[in-house]
């Protein structure tokens, strides 16, 4: 297929297009509420329980700048979440002989199938010699 000169400011400008809708199509985060949708907390502080923040730093192996954000609205699906224990945790602070190993700065992968619907409640849980690996502790269905 050949592209004539004349048609080539048409294929430059749906060629971007195309690429940013395959992009968003791929993608599992949704940008509106009125979305299908499953909801994602990973910041809420259960200190009590040893559960702490955590950050999302990838969606089933591709990274994603939604690390820093600590509600995400989720398309349905099944998915594997690459996680992180929050920046904001002082890692001096968790109880266990091994606090100071830096088991604190791994990461951790969590599959999760999001219902639409229903809130999922994401943390990192500690143990008691200071590992810690992410659970989802609650599970509820989406506030209104």
């Amino acid at each position: 297929m050949t592209i004539s000169i004349r048609r080539f400011p048409v294929w430059a400008t749906l060629a971007p297009l195309l690429a940013a809708s395959i992009a968003a199509y791929a993608s599992p985060f949704v940008s509106s509420k009125s979305d299908t949708h499953g909801t994602l907390y990973m910041n809420v502080d259960q200190r009590a329980k040893q559960i702490y923040p955590v950050n999302i730093w990838a969606v089933d192996g591709k990274l994603t700048n939604r690390s820093s954000q600590s509600v995400l609205w989720v398309a349905p699906g099944e998915y594997t979440f690459t996680v992180k224990v929050s920046p904001d945790v002082n890692l001096s602070d968790i109880p266990g002989p091994q606090r100071n190993a830096g088991y604190g700065h791994d990461q951790h992968e969590l599959k999760v199938t999001v219902e639409a619907g229903k809130d999922y409640y994401i943390g990192a849980k500690f143990t008691a010699s200071g590992r810690w690996e992410p659970v989802i502790w609650k599970t509820e269905a989406e506030k209104s």
